[in-house]
């Protein structure tokens, strides 16, 4: 499942896209998404990958920051940089999304925010720095249309790799 060139070159940085909707948390379906991103994480780490950028969003972003940092216990020189497209960002969440957020946010390396203020376009823009700012992507892609496919384009635009899980 992954679009890994056969060098395997080193990288320094990964993103992380993927769809706000998940399995169930007590399915089989989202222990092997969790696994798959954990495994992923590690592969990357082991190429050289220290920065990890995470969107902030509900869904897949809140689970890989939360999998990243867990993954710094082991190895502190991971980092998780939260890329967000407005200040604000995160308040309609539900309060266990906005708890798991601010928990990152206050462990996070580095919290960049790309605007003072929601406007239409700052998804796709918060998309394409993510993208900007990687060697690898990690994607958990089901469906297209979606910001998530979206993404993926762009990290393909670009030419970086981009690993499914």
């Amino acid at each position: 499942m992954e679009d890994m060139p056969s060098n395997c070159t080193s990288l320094r940085s990964v993103c992380f896209t993927g769809h706000r909707e998940l399995p169930p948390v007590r399915s089989a379906a989202y222990r092997q998404l969790v696994a798959h991103t954990e495994a992923a994480i590690r592969r990357a780490f082991d190429r050289g990958a220290r920065r990890f950028y995470c969107g902030g969003a509900e869904g897949f972003d809140l689970l890989a920051g939360k999998l990243v940092l867990l993954e710094n216990e082991r190895h502190l020189d991971i980092q998780l940089v939260l890329l967000l497209p407005y200040t604000g960002f995160g308040e309609a969440f539900t309060a266990q999304d906005r708890a798991e957020l601010l928990r990152q946010k206050k462990a996070a390396e580095e919290v960049l925010y790309l605007s003072n203020h929601y406007f239409s376009g700052c998804m796709a823009l918060r998309n394409r720095q993510l993208v900007e700012d990687a060697d690898l992507c990690i994607a958990y892609l089901r469906r297209a249309p979606s910001g998530t496919a979206q993404t993926v384009s762009f990290a393909k635009e670009k030419g970086i790799e981009v690993e499914y899980v």
